[in-house]
């Protein structure tokens, strides 16, 4: 696969491997001759490119292959090595026909991965991270049973908006506070999100409420398997509005005259029952 992404840039010609490196666009020349091209063109396997010229100008065999007159072709349109040039350096493959002297981890990795369609909740991943993992849950292997309540189906849906424990959560938090009603399906998320985001004071309090209470009941959740721990609802009521409370903290207010927003959760969480 290395040699796929390396090319080597002819300079002096003295470092490149004629046969070995990728130095013209018919990538390395063992392959794309034949094995006996070494023989045919009187160049040992560890010659360099600047061993196939002589006086400053390219001097190779008369061809007696297709492959080789296509290299002579080629080698037409090439510069012959040459000292002024500097010494041969190396490139690492950025897109298709693209080289860069610098190693790109992101351009490589998409050069070797396997693209696939786009999920349909990829919004929702870029609008919060936490939100993806509520997603992410329809692509994988879980237990049947809600660990949460133990008396449903596992799915998305259910864990984190339907199941008892989950409404509770929710319904704690949506009484006399941003939220007027607990969501009960993703698709609500979604909407918020949209409408709301960090756009006004009251929606950045929605965005960073939804977040937060999902991100705590998937850790509710994970407790249950891996750890055969739980905590009652209002032990998390309580992690909730701690995280949100920290949160809010690095939100200052945008002036002397608006209260900021952990004053206005402060202002709607006290009158919750």
């Amino acid at each position: 696969m290395v040699e796929y992404f390396l090319r080597c840039a002819i300079g002096d010609g003295r470092s490149g491997f004629f046969w070995f490196d990728r130095w013209t666009d018919m990538g390395p020349l063992i392959s794309a001759i034949s094995p006996t091209g070494p023989r045919d063109l009187r160049l040992s396997l560890s010659s360099t490119v600047s061993e196939a010229t002589h006086d400053g100008n390219w001097q190779l065999p008369a061809a007696r292959s297709y492959a080789v007159e296509t290299l002579q072709i080629v080698l037409s349109t090439m510069p012959p090595p040459s000292p002024t040039r500097g010494k041969d350096y190396y490139l690492w493959r950025s897109g298709y026909s693209s080289y860069d002297k610098k190693f790109s981890t992101k351009k490589t990795w998409e050069q070797i991965r396997v693209a696939a369609k786009p999920v349909s909740w990829v919004n929702l991943c870029c609008s919060g991270f936490l939100l993806g993992i509520v997603c992410l849950l329809g692509e994988m292997n879980v237990p049947t049973n809600c660990m949460l309540c133990t008396s449903g189906e596992e799915t998305h849906d259910h864990l984190f908006f339907r199941c008892s424990y989950a409404s509770s959560v929710w319904s704690h938090f949506c009484v006399g506070s941003f939220l007027l009603s607990p969501p009960i399906l993703i698709l609500e998320c979604a909407s918020l999100l949209r409408d709301h985001r960090f756009t006004s004071v009251p929606g950045a309090g929605s965005v960073l409420k939804l977040q937060v209470t999902i991100y705590c009941l998937w850790r509710e959740r994970n407790a249950h398997i891996f750890t055969t721990s739980s905590s009652p609802a209002s032990v998390l009521f309580s992690k909730i509005d701690r995280m949100v409370r920290d949160m809010l903290l690095s939100f200052p207010s945008s002036s002397q005259s608006q209260p900021s927003l952990l004053q206005l959760y402060l202002s709607f969480i006290f009158d919750v029952p």
